[in-house]
């Protein structure tokens, strides 16, 4: 009787509630903790239709009351067909207790087993068509998953509940489609809790009602979300708001909505003192802020740091006693990465994860400089030498291995930030960002991404940085020569590795000179390669890869041979890296034996700019720098000639 009378209140309170003029109508448009392995459901549903609209009641009241963990609630799923094949069933997932299922007040059959709710519909649905059906159900459930709850104690100051569901967990707490791959374009959630407690959602509150001694919260999400990121809190809370201006037009404020318990309200304003900040550091190298506000909801127990639930992430009690700047970057990042651009899969996770940490020391060099920005990466690089499990950042057998899907993720990216120049690397996120906004990607989307923006098929990148695991093992030697007044250096290197052949990458050197140095970038895309360089001082050492760039093992073998295998075969220019270049570019040229070379630069309209070469050199590969601050952008050639040679190459500057 006494569950009876619940549903009864809610039918009232929903009849209630959902007869307002809701400004907004439905629209049809880190996890720290390393032991989170990955799901491996054995109850994988093929879905044919793409959810437009989820509208989610649940009653809270006992729950916060009463500590009954067994909650009644209703699911409306609005549908559209997207398959081929006409269908007459509708699958969702569900580890719940459903009580009907109807479809325009019309009850339908239904079966419910093995976490897949399968609905018999009224008749067969084709391509495009919609379905809208009201699933009545109840969480009889009394673990915590996907749904937690904690009555008051020490570590959890009032009765708390809430969810909690990444990857694949929403299925304990509401019938859904539980898949990254399928966003509703809108959502509202309507929660019934005691009057004196709080509820936090997704999107902007709606409406708040109180009726007797229950108030219902009413939030509506106006954006596409998928499930994991679909969010209730429910405590006694306090809240306090920040305000953001947007950086773009219109120069909307956003509301930062800040939730906690009373007793870490002073804390807390502390801790969030630089949110602000933060999103002006994302809102200029990402773009825009993409949703209508954001907030934090603090949480004890929570077994993670923090979560990236869409505008108002869950975080740690913890972090309000440790001042955790970075966590609360590393979940607002995700606004962006994760939650406006999901991965596809959750093969794809480095997408989510890999960017936010990499925003983390973004924010980092934002407020504190470029050093701390290596200083971050390099301590990231040792954690993944000690903890790298060997397996590859694409499809990981754990999900959230920090060394991985966290540490690596970042740290690939920063080597494409250190190919691709600034301006190309940011152009590219934004590029991405455009392309995939409300929706989601792959690793292969984000790859077509750098090849179309970069101009060059950057599949070999990812192959040996996401899709494979581990990283190259360079042995290295230099030998420095004296012809008459000038220096000749020679830089032998060498890939040990045995899990991939060849790692291509940009290497830098840095050779230092009595009073000087001067750092030179070569292409390296052979197991063994020397390079030849001509200086007029003394060099009294050579600094391989000095800013840690590259994902590496490194050691000098001062027995190598570093003139095994040095004479080419035959007369060269290469390809000028980076191209396009701001400002610097290498050019790499061979010679098979002593001969005359003249290297010069032209523009457009053929006249000479700058000669680069112009000299007798002995058989050797060689690589010089073109320095081009002192000329505007645009298009350029190089022509390298000998007694019997000549080639031209194009080269792009963009300022």
């Amino acid at each position: 009787m006494k569950l009876k009378l619940t549903f009864s209140l809610i039918f009232i309170y929903t009849h209630i509630v959902l007869s307002q003029n809701f400004e907004n109508p439905i629209t049809y448009e880190c996890k720290n903790d390393l032991r989170f392995l990955k799901s491996s459901s054995s109850n994988t549903i093929t879905h044919d239709f793409d959810i437009l609209y989820y509208e989610i009641i649940v009653n809270w009241y006992n729950v916060l009351k009463s500590s009954d963990r067994i909650y009644p609630g209703k699911v409306r799923v609005v549908a559209r067909v997207d398959t081929l094949i006409s269908t007459n069933q509708f699958y969702l997932n569900s580890y719940l207790t459903i009580d009907s299922v109807k479809k325009s007040n019309n009850q339908l059959n239904f079966t419910n087993s093995n976490g897949v709710l399968t609905i018999n519909l009224d008749r067969t649905y084709s391509q495009n068509e919609i379905i809208d059906l009201e699933i009545y159900f109840r969480r009889t459930r009394t673990d915590n998953r996907g749904f937690y709850y904690y009555p008051k104690s020490s570590q959890t100051l009032e009765n708390l509940a809430y969810t909690m569901t990444e990857p694949s967990d929403a299925r304990y707490w509401f019938p859904c489609y539980d898949d990254p791959s399928n966003k509703a374009d809108s959502m509202r959630l309507i929660i019934f809790v005691p009057k004196d407690f709080v509820a936090t959602g997704n999107g902007l509150l709606e409406r708040k009602y109180t009726i007797g001694d229950t108030t219902i919260f009413v939030w509506f999400e106006r954006h596409p979300i998928t499930t994991y990121l679909i969010a209730i809190t429910a405590s006694k809370y306090s809240m306090f708001v920040q305000n953001y201006t947007s950086k773009y037009p219109p120069f909307e404020t956003i509301e930062i909505q800040n939730y906690q318990w009373q007793a870490d309200s002073l804390r807390s304003v502390y801790v969030m003192r630089n949110t602000g900040l933060m999103m002006e550091c994302f809102e200029i190298y990402y773009g825009k802020y993409p949703f209508d506000k954001y907030g934090h909801s603090a949480v004890s127990p929570f077994i993670y740091g923090g979560m990236e639930h869409q505008t108002i992430s869950t975080i740690h009690r913890n972090w309000l006693t440790s001042d955790g700047q970075y966590g609360i970057a590393h979940e607002l990042a995700h606004q962006w990465w994760g939650d406006l651009v999901t991965c596809e899969t959750w093969k794809d996770i480095w997408l989510n994860e890999g960017f936010a940490t990499f925003s983390e020391d973004l924010y980092k060099e934002f407020t504190q400089g470029k050093s701390a920005y290596f200083s971050s990466m390099n301590a990231r690089a040792n954690y993944y030498y000690n903890y790298n499990p060997g397996y590859a950042i694409y499809n990981p057998p754990q999900l959230f291995n920090g060394a991985i899907s966290y540490y690596k993720g970042a740290l690939v990216l920063n080597m494409l930030r250190y190919v691709l120049g600034d301006s190309l690397f940011f152009q590219t996120l934004m590029n991405y960002r455009n392309q995939f906004s409300y929706s989601t990607a792959t690793t292969e989307d984000f790859k077509n991404i750098v090849s179309q923006t970069a101009g060059e098929d950057f599949s070999y990148f990812f192959n040996q940085w996401v899709y494979q695991p581990d990283h190259p093992v360079y042995i290295y030697n230099w030998k420095v020569t004296q012809n008459q007044n000038k220096y000749n250096l020679t830089f032998y290197l060498k890939q040990t590795q045995t899990h991939y052949s060849v790692y291509k990458m940009p290497v830098e050197l840095k050779i230092q000179f009595p009073s000087s140095d001067t750092t030179v970038r070569v292409w390296n895309n052979q197991r063994e390669q020397s390079f030849t360089f001509e200086f007029n001082d003394t060099i009294n050492s050579v600094i391989f890869d000095p800013q840690n760039y590259i994902l590496k093992q490194a050691s000098r073998d001062i027995s190598l041979d570093v003139f095994q295998d040095n004479i080419p075969q035959k007369f060269e220019l290469l390809q000028n890296y980076p191209n396009p270049f701001n400002s610097q570019t290498t050019i790499r040229f061979s010679l098979p034996g002593k001969d005359f070379v003249s290297i010069k630069l032209f523009d457009l309209n053929g006249n000479e700019i700058k000669t680069l070469v112009n000299g007798e050199l002995n058989s050797g590969n060689y690589s010089i720098t073109l320095d081009a601050s002192q000329l505007s952008s645009g298009v350029y050639f190089y022509t390298m000639k000998t007694n019997s040679f000549k080639s031209t190459k194009k080269l792009v500057l963009i300022k």
